[in-house]
């Protein structure tokens, strides 16, 4: 059946060697590939250019591009019904297609004309093609890119969306204070140093530290695992441009990489953009109390579309001054569920005032120095993000982007009142006042998610960050060597040893066994070294008895919808929470639980590694229909490290131990000598699956390795030529 599936997909294949005519390009596009089909696109114009990349992407990753506008859109059921109408329902409510409206309000010319460009490539292919994509044939559909910016704009907002999760936890805390007490919610959710979200891992190196004596930079984003992945690798070159690495599927330029001069990286900021307003609505629900009088609300007619129904549904989106009214909160990490809420919470976010412009990436080029390249980076207004950078003039700096607001009172962690005007937003910190620094005496610079505000910094960035073992361990590689090379900073993406598992372990360790089999597991932990690689067996009983003693003491607490949605970003508990606990166990921990949850773990583990209980599965949509999973699934396969390990590997606790967040891509970049860089993406360049590059970087990601990321064109590759028509 596979088979049959593949033969389905291989008439759609994007071609590599030849030439194809196209309307609507001005003069001859070369598309040369590598051995892994990274395309190097080079043309006589900028336009072309762009145009040429909307070509390739389409060719490449048609459905995906389609998928990202209906998500970011909510015209998923569309396509898929009843499956998705909650997802739909919810991003409309969000409205990021109303922010997109704005957003698109704020391009430039060279905004609208560029991603024009894009559009116009797109399309041009799906004239031109011999075939639809297979996902097409399977769903009885047509491809559906439409000509308007809108729709891309909102992937912008909802790439920023997710990237932007502290309402989640201002819901949570307050779920937690009502259902357990102030103080309990207070040591399950402490306010900082703690967070939910996606992640990432970037450092910089001066020469001073390399055997090269130039700067080496790293990167590697976590994001959701997904087929196909995230990013679509490129080399694209004109006269005024020259850039390689990564894409957004849905518009033009490298957003990640390098140039010729320069290289960058980001990590998220995860600063508080977010803050959840409690409204008082007046009987009928028309109008919010604001000061001393009431503010008529603003309704939405929301039209959803479902496949297979003659009609949409309506849903009413009601809004404040502060934002929409949110009816359901979220949960979940790879599988989103929705909860009601039971209160007239409207969200501000950053995001419906500011997301990314399309000529960002062209303005990043272009950068011929760092104050330049600030410049450039200083437009995000969300998502914001931790830019480090470094230049073949040996210059490594960092920059922290973003808008973050001056809150009149509170500090973001919970809801506050919408009525009385004294929480309201009174601006922005200051971009001049961003932290940042520019060769630094120590020699490198590194950040992960951490809390980036300097000592005495007087504004809040935020009170919510990711744990910072990720960036100690990090600067801990970094400064046991004085000369550093690519290998050592790919060693450094590599690692899975997690310090704060190695505390944990010693803590649970004071246990008194009454079991031999209890001894035998407390005798194994007891000799390991805090390494989480796929192959080990005492990552996997230390992970099962840390979950088994959240199920034991918290679930019963919170009830089991409320576990479910803390439990599902298990960082906070298991990072910073349970430690606190074995230190001061009283009201929630004793041995007997303690034992009990190592029973349940050592049943568990049954003799098994890690890697056989964490198992990476990355797949397409389409694989969680019955009888497609042959064709969709790009990798199912052993995997180490955890959410806390700088070889990212974090997961939904609620759903057992299947990671969900990975390093999305790997790069090092050789300042020294830009044909030392080397990268690598989980599968691979092409969404096709009957495409000999959907997974074959698979092998090469999960062993460390990397293919060459250099700037010299390669010596034999296949190449096509596109013609004006």
């Amino acid at each position: 059946m596979s088979d049959q599936l593949r033969a389905m997909a291989r008439p759609s294949l994007f071609p590599e060697e030849g030439t194809l005519q196209l309307d609507g390009l001005e003069r001859p596009v070369t598309i040369r590939r590598d051995p892994f089909g990274v395309p190097r696109i080079e043309a006589e114009t900028l336009d072309d250019l762009w145009f040429a990349q909307g070509v390739v992407t389409a060719g490449e990753r048609l459905f995906q591009v389609e998928l990202a506008l209906r998500v970011a859109t909510g015209r998923l059921a569309e396509i898929f019904g009843e499956r998705t109408f909650e997802d739909d329902r919810f991003i409309r409510t969000i409205g990021l297609h109303r922010a997109a409206a704005r957003h698109v309000q704020a391009w430039t010319e060279e905004d609208q004309h560029l991603h024009g460009r894009f559009r116009n490539g797109l399309r041009a292919w799906i004239d031109a093609a011999p075939a639809v994509p297979v996902e097409y044939t399977l769903l009885d559909l047509t491809p559906d890119l439409p000509d308007d910016p809108l729709p891309y704009a909102a992937a912008f907002a909802y790439l920023a969306w997710s990237l932007s999760s502290n309402w989640e936890s201002e819901l949570l805390r307050a779920e937690l204070d009502e259902r357990l007490g102030r103080e309990a919610a207070e040591l399950l959710m402490p306010s900082a140093p703690s967070a939910r979200g996606q992640g990432s891992n970037d450092w910089v190196v001066a020469g001073s530290k390399t055997a090269s004596g130039m700067p080496l930079l790293a990167n590697d984003p976590h994001l959701l695992v997904t087929q196909p992945g995230p990013w679509l690798e490129l080399h694209l070159r004109a006269p005024g441009y020259e850039a390689r690495g990564v894409a957004l599927p849905f518009s033009p330029g490298i957003i990640l990489g390098a140039t010729p001069h320069h290289a960058w990286g980001v990590t998220n900021v995860t600063g508080d953009v977010q803050d959840l307003y409690e409204e008082t609505l007046n009987d009928d629900g028309t109008a919010a109390r604001y000061r001393d009088g009431w503010e008529p609300l603003i309704l939405h007619e929301e039209r959803i579309g479902l496949r297979g129904e003659p009609e949409p549904r309506t849903v009413t989106v009601r809004e404040t001054r502060h934002g929409p009214i949110l009816t359901h909160g979220t949960a979940g990490v790879l599988r989103t569920t929705y909860r009601p809420i039971d209160r007239h919470y409207a969200l501000r976010w950053t995001g419906h005032e500011s997301a990314l412009r399309p000529s960002l990436p062209l303005e990043v080029a272009r950068a011929r120095d760092v104050e330049e390249f600030r410049q450039a980076v200083l437009q995000i207004g969300c998502p914001g993000q931790n830019f480090v950078y470094a230049d073949v003039d040996g210059t490594i700096a960092y920059q922290c982007t973003g808008w973050y607001p001056l809150r009149e009172a509170g500090d973001g962690t919970r809801p506050v009142p919408g009525s009385t005007g004294e929480h309201e937003w009174l601006g922005w910190i200051p971009l001049d006042e961003l932290p940042a620094e520019t060769n630094p005496d120590r020699g490198f610079i590194a950040t992960a998610n951490h809390d980036i505000q300097p000592a005495d910094y007087p504004y809040v960035i935020a009170k919510d960050f990711h744990l910072p073992f990720r960036k100690q361990r990090i600067e801990e590689l970094i400064e046991r060597h004085d000369r550093h090379d690519v290998a050592s900073m790919r060693a450094i993406q590599m690692d899975t040893i997690s310090r704060p598992s190695l505390e944990t372990a010693s803590l649970l360790l004071r246990i008194e066994t009454r079991s031999d089999e209890q001894a035998s597991a407390v005798k194994l932990l007891g000799a390991w070294d805090g390494d989480l690689r796929a192959d080990s067996a005492e990552a996997a009983l230390f992970n099962l008895w840390c979950a088994a003693i959240a199920r034991r003491a918290v679930e019963p607490k919170m009830g089991e919808e409320l576990f479910s949605a803390y439990d599902s970003w298990r960082e906070i508990f298991q990072g910073a929470v349970l430690p606190r606990m074995l230190r001061d166990p009283v009201g929630w921990l004793d041995d007997d639980l303690l034992r009990a949850a190592l029973d349940d773990a050592i049943e568990g583990a049954d003799g098994k590694t890690w890697g056989e209980i964490h198992r990476l599965l990355i797949a397409h949509p389409l694989a969680s229909i019955p009888g497609l999973e042959p064709l969709f699934t790009a990798a199912d396969v052993a995997f180490g490290g955890d959410e806390q390990t700088v070889a990212q590997a974090g997961f939904d606790g609620s759903l057992g131990f299947r990671p969900a967040v990975i390093p999305s891509w790997r790069v090092v970049w050789d300042l020294g000598d830009l044909e030392r860089s080397l990268g690598v993406v989980p599968t691979g360049v092409s969404g096709n699956p009957a495409s000999a590059h959907w997974n074959d970087q698979l092998e090469l990601y999960l062993g460390g390795g990397a293919k060459p990321y250099g700037f010299a064109p390669p010596p034999t590759a296949p190449t096509l030529t596109l013609l004006p028509s």
